[in-house]
């Protein structure tokens, strides 16, 4: 009886760690690897790629807490894409929404 407590109580965490975690839709669930391999050998995967660094750059702009005082770092897309392949170059193994919300720590001044 006491095991089948202790294995329901580690599942119900589990859980709740799971259910907290955001779901990427989209390219941005993609791995760095792949953004590194599209933007040298795929055109049309790495714009739609892109797009989707941009829209979710966007959706922090639109819909950040109006509390945050911080006003991001302007940064031009162009500029965004060599960070992101900055980025990705050294953290393959992360996906490509890791290094968008790099990229607005940045701008933000989040940095480590």
């Amino acid at each position: 009886m006491k095991t089948i407590r202790i294995v329901s109580a580690v599942g119900l965490l589990l859980f709740s760690l799971v259910a907290d975690a955001a779901v990427v839709l989209g390219p941005g669930s993609a791995s760095c690897v792949t953004w590194n391999g599209d933007r040298q050998r795929n055109e049309s995967h790495s714009q739609l790629n892109q797009s989707w660094v941009l829209g979710f750059v966007t959706a922090y702009n639109l819909y950040r807490p109006a509390s945050q005082n911080s006003t991001p770092r302007p940064m031009d897309s162009r500029g965004m894409m060599a960070w992101i392949d900055n980025y990705c170059d050294a953290n393959p193994l992360k996906d490509i929404s890791d290094a968008a919300q790099a990229l607005i720590d940045d701008l933000e001044g989040r940095a480590p």
